[in-house]
């Protein structure tokens, strides 16, 4: 820049009239930096936020095979507390109990091919662990309808679910599942190793009903064999154990009950009178001797030739119990065996059936919320007792992530909103001022 040129700025500046400047804009321009950076902050807080509610704080280790801890069985469990966390933000080691805290809780699912509604329970389930953990878990929220069907696996490592035709399969100690397509589930295994499905060949209202019993490989799903399931009557009711050994299968169906083999040879097989039939997926002995069923009494078959061996009256052995538990429209499900004596539950207790009957575990009895599904682990478990503490909801962040993930989103729609109110201003501001702006 020549003098020249600079001196004749100068008097330009000098000769020209002063332009007023409005009190308060060098803070006004300060506030408007200020509140963009707090607008940008939030909404980098809002999305790390989403993002980091979408995983877990770490990757939970995969249980050992070695893991022998045996653990005591509550004396009794709740419903779960409200903002309990979910199994699948917050696993756990195992599981020791799990059950459905509202029988009635349930929804009308029409089928609208064959004109007819099914009632659907609506979960979610309680799930309880060692040292009182208390985690929730809704089979509800699949893509396929919960059918109400829930068995733990002995060790209490899995949770099975039924599923339309098929089944899933959660994990505890990771909270992750996945769909097993081979059929309805039926049981675990003793060794929680293998689970056994049902898949029928027609709907369940045609008849006759047909199909076969798979076992699977867990936690891929894999076919390992299969069992025929002969046509027989509507409607579609079927239970299975698989031997201690994994060699053979007991299947009753209404009141037929018959074993198969591994090898493909069929066993021995009779009718018979049933009120709950066989008696859960640990019906087999552990030496693999007898099988137990419910005829109204709970009954040993011999496991090679399927003839009764001996009767155990559990209907009148309950009327004994301290804590009077109705045996009507009961079946017992066999947990354990004690010194001969079986440890069974029932749909809102665990009882050792003795002369005079233990109450091993009780379940919340009052009429809010009664018990409709019990199912517990069996494997590395104490059946005496302790007094459980008060129940472990989960970390927090798990506990209250519908409350975090809420909030994040409210930080995330404010600062969008006034993202789009300051760039509105500015473009209003930049139109005034170019001439012959409105």
């Amino acid at each position: 820049m020549t003098a020249a040129l600079r001196d004749a700025l100068h008097r330009v500046a000098d000769n020209s009239p002063p332009v007023p400047v409005r009190p308060g804009l060098f803070d006004q321009a300060r506030r408007d930096r200020l509140h963009r950076r707090l607008a940008g902050l939030a909404a980098a807080v809002a999305v790390l936020g989403g993002v980091g509610l979408t995983v877990h704080d770490a990757v939970p280790p995969t249980p050992a095979a070695s893991d022998t801890t045996v653990d005591p069985l509550p004396a009794y469990v709740v419903q779960a507390p409200d903002w309990t966390a979910d199994i699948r933000h917050a696993p756990m080691r195992r599981a020791l109990v799990a059950f459905d805290g509202d029988p009635h809780n349930t929804v009308t699912v029409p089928r609208e091919a064959q004109g007819v509604s099914d009632a659907r329970p609506l979960g979610p389930l309680t799930l309880v662990g060692p040292d009182d953990a208390y985690r929730t878990y809704d089979p509800a929220r699949d893509d396929e309808p919960w059918t109400g069907e829930s068995l733990l696996s002995p060790d209490g490592r899995f949770l099975m679910t039924g599923h339309g035709e098929h089944s899933r399969l959660l994990d505890v100690t990771t909270g992750d599942s996945r769909a097993l397509t081979a059929g309805r589930p039926l049981a675990f295994s003793p060794d929680s190793r293998q689970a056994v499905l049902v898949d029928f060949d027609n709907p369940w209202y045609l008849h006759p009903v047909r199909g076969e019993i798979r076992v699977v490989d867990l936690p891929s799903g894999a076919v390992v064999w299969t069992a025929p399931l002969a046509d027989g009557p509507l409607p579609r009711e079927v239970k299975a154990a698989l031997s201690p050994d994994g060699s053979t299968l007991v299947v009753q169906r209404h009141g037929d009950v018959y074993t198969h083999r591994r090898d493909g040879r069929a066993g021995w097989s009779r009718s018979m009178n049933m009120a709950g039939g066989l008696a859960g997926q640990l019906a087999w002995t552990p030496d693999g001797g007898s099988i137990a069923v419910d005829t109204g009494d709970l009954c040993l078959l011999d496991a090679g030739t399927g003839a009764t061996q001996t009767c155990l009256a559990w209907q009148s052995m309950l009327q004994r119990l301290p804590e009077r538990e109705q045996a009507f429209g009961l079946f017992p499900v066999v947990l354990a065996w004690m010194d001969g004596r079986p440890v069974v539950a029932l749909p809102r207790a665990v009882v050792r059936l003795t002369e005079v009957p233990e109450l091993i575990m009780g379940t919340p009895t009052y009429p809010a919320s009664p018990v409709g599904a019990l199912t517990v682990a069996t494997s590395r478990v104490d059946w005496t007792t302790r007094q459980p503490g008060p129940p472990d909801p989960g970390p927090a962040i798990h506990r209250y992530r519908p409350l975090i993930g809420g909030a994040g989103l409210g930080i995330a729609l404010l600062a969008i909103g006034y993202a789009v109110l300051r760039l509105s201003r500015r473009h209003r501001r930049t139109a005034v001022r170019k001439p012959g702006g409105a």
